[in-house]
């Protein structure tokens, strides 16, 4: 499955999922950002930028974003979008806060967590 073929709330899940991963934490580095190029580039650059417009305005508040994640039901959508937020999160240290947010998500979708070990840092 490729970010194209998520659906349009699925790919605003992942937009938002950006946004509490990357953005969140008032300093973008520069790994962080070429996560981020990579997402606009695989969404299209006018998409992306339109469903960022939409998660600021609807999800201000974590628990209507919570709420609306649970929404998302396609295992396979699950586990792209989670892989690929958590590839953002993980572009640097990932901090306390993005990090417990990740892990009630994967608790709520149900998105298994394997750490390959033998990757190189």
């Amino acid at each position: 499955m490729t970010l194209q073929e998520l659906t349009r709330d699925e790919q605003l899940a992942l937009v938002a999922l950006s946004e509490v991963t990357v953005v969140s934490n008032r300093t973008v580095t520069d790994t962080e950002v070429a996560e981020l190029d990579h997402l606009v580039h695989e969404l299209g650059e006018d998409l992306f930028h339109d469903l960022a417009e939409q998660a600021e305005v609807r999800f201000a508040d974590r628990d209507v974003l919570k709420s609306f994640l649970k929404g998302i039901v396609r295992p396979e959508a699950r586990e792209l979008i989670y892989g690929t937020a958590l590839t953002e999160a993980l572009a640097d240290t990932l901090p306390h806060e993005e990090g417990q947010f990740l892990e009630w998500l994967a608790a709520e979708w149900g998105v298994p967590v394997h750490i390959d070990e033998s990757s190189p840092n």
